[in-house]
């Protein structure tokens, strides 16, 4: 099968999260509203920095896990989307949605302490 983002490549895993210029392109955003500037590595690289920098209750902590998850469900959903229903999504469209979601549910969450970086990642969410 091939990538239904366009790229010429095949589907795999590997090429879904996140080596197709689609979602490279999603997750670069989202890393950069996480004040994560780094490289994109293979899947399973970038789980293992999620685990890395993802663990515990802190704030940042929190953040980044929401954004990762997110990021997959709604990368996941376009996928379907276009696959199933031959609706096709922008990439600005689908940012602004992890945008909104993880917003939302940091707004759920508990109260954090103030401080210029949780300002920071709140003021780019």
């Amino acid at each position: 099968a091939s990538c239904v983002f366009n790229s010429g490549e095949v589907e795999s895993l590997e090429h879904l999260f996140f080596q197709c210029p689609f979602t490279h392109n999603i997750w670069m955003a989202v890393l950069a509203m996480c004040n994560v500037l780094r490289p994109i590595s293979q899947w399973m690289d970038e789980v293992q920095w999620m685990l890395d920098h993802a663990r515990g209750h802190k704030f940042p902590a929190l953040v980044r896990k929401l954004a990762f998850a997110t990021s997959i469900y709604h990368i996941w959903l376009e996928r379907n989307r276009r696959c199933f229903k031959n609706q096709f999504m922008p990439v600005q469209e689908i940012i602004d949605r992890i945008k909104y979601d993880v917003a939302w549910k940091m707004g759920l969450g508990r109260k954090t302490q103030r401080c210029q970086w949780h300002h920071s990642l709140c003021v780019n969410w």
